[in-house]
């Protein structure tokens, strides 16, 4: 009658002992959330950089070539631009999110899905020249919306799609986006 109590005590004491490993497995798990927020900070920074207190964000622009369908051949015309540099700092970024997964996602196998924006309070921008001439930095002016991105948790892995600030649109194929280094944005 013994041996009979000492197996389930001992099937009882054996999974007690293995709960804190348990719960400290669960607890190193991060939640689809921060993982969606990290994901969407890795892809915020893949083109800016905090320089300071502000994030800052470089576009280059090559001015179109002239003469219609074909490039011009020889030397460039004195006095056409050569392109510029257009550098955006951002201050007092803040982000939002909002997940949207439903149950139907759920059935379809999609652990979580949801948007995530980031905006600015304030932006200002100078240009700087190929040859070196620059700018001078624009006044602060409201900015709102700078980057939004979609993310979806489905299979194991993460997909993003993101949407840049109205600028680069304006911009077209004439306008790269690049994270600059802090030392090269102009001071001021």
């Amino acid at each position: 009658m013994l041996s009979r109590i000492r197996l389930p005590v001992a099937a009882v004491v054996m999974a007690l002992s293995t709960l804190p490993a348990l719960a400290a497995s669960v607890q190193t798990v991060p939640s689809p959330r921060l993982e969606a927020q990290r994901q969407a900070n890795a892809l915020f920074e893949t083109f800016r950089i905090k320089c300071g207190t502000d994030h800052v964000v470089a576009i280059d622009v090559t001015p179109p070539s002239s003469g219609g369908f074909t490039q011009t051949l020889g030397a460039a015309p004195t006095g056409r631009a050569q392109g510029h540099t257009i550098y955006v700092a951002y201050a007092d970024m803040h982000l939002e999110g909002r997940e949207t997964t439903t149950d139907i996602d759920r059935r379809n196998g999609i652990g979580w899905r949801g948007s995530l924006a980031y905006s600015a309070a304030a932006a200002r921008q100078i240009s700087v020249g190929r040859d070196g001439t620059k700018g001078v930095w624009s006044p602060w002016q409201p900015a709102g919306p700078v980057y939004t991105v979609t993310l979806e948790f489905k299979d194991g892995g993460w997909s993003s799609r993101g949407q840049e600030m109205s600028l680069l649109g304006a911009l077209g194929r004439y306008g790269k986006i690049r994270r600059p280094a802090c030392s090269e944005v102009p001071a001021g």
